[in-house]
């Protein structure tokens, strides 16, 4: 996932990561550390401290959920070519893209090569965002022209205070984040995707755009 840098910051260990303030950097791992991701810039990996960086927000990412899940969410959506990137439920660490087309959901497997460059087929790139771009365009399929089309119907919100996940199963942000809205079926819990992430949080910490 692309990350823009918020602030400098200096390499201190040889497992870090330096960068200037205003660059994008493609997010490895947002797992192995709470306070620390995995990212990559200019084909260097290196360690990087969450704060100083901000997730594009994407309706399409949604993290730990089910292929059945999945599934769901995109059956009750219009229109062919809907879709969702979620994390491999078979390979964790890695993800899978589910698409709706012709009336039922079909899943690739999103494959990463030994420099880290993410593919469905041949072509491959820098990070799963220019992959989606792509194949907007190009067929996700060899055997139909399936191309992917962004769901219109997620919210996005600007976050007006902090808010610590302390729970499993929340999502935490920091004031001025954006959250991509998932559900907002619930009047004080809503589910939604922040920083990489996906979970639940108060309603009332954030304000629609």
């Amino acid at each position: 996932m692309e990350a823009v840098t918020k602030h400098v910051f200096a390499a201190t260990q040889d497992d870090d990561l330096g960068f200037d303030k205003g660059v994008i950097i493609n997010v490895l791992d947002m797992d192995q550390d709470k306070n620390w991701f995995k990212a990559e810039l200019n084909g260097e990996q290196g360690w990087v401290p969450k704060t100083y960086i901000e997730m594009r927000p994407h309706n399409w990412f949604h993290g730990k959920i089910t292929r059945k899940q999945s599934e769901s969410i995109l059956m009750e959506k219009n229109g062919e070519g809907v879709f969702l990137v979620r994390d491999s439920e078979s390979d964790p660490g890695e993800y899978s893209l589910s698409v709706k087309f012709a009336g039922q959901v079909q899943h690739f497997k999103i494959f990463r090569d030994a420099e880290r460059k993410y593919f469905l087929w041949n072509k491959k790139f820098d990070s799963i965002n220019k992959l989606i771009e792509f194949h907007k365009t190009n067929s996700v399929s060899r055997t139909q022209n399936i191309l992917l089309r962004d769901a219109k119907d997620s919210m996005v919100a600007t976050a007006m205070y902090g808010f610590a996940a302390d729970e499993e199963g929340e999502v935490g942000f920091s004031k001025g984040d954006k959250v991509i809205v998932l559900d907002a079926s619930n009047k004080d819990w809503w589910k939604g995707s922040a920083n990489g992430q996906v979970g639940l949080f108060p309603a009332s910490y954030v304000s629609i755009d």
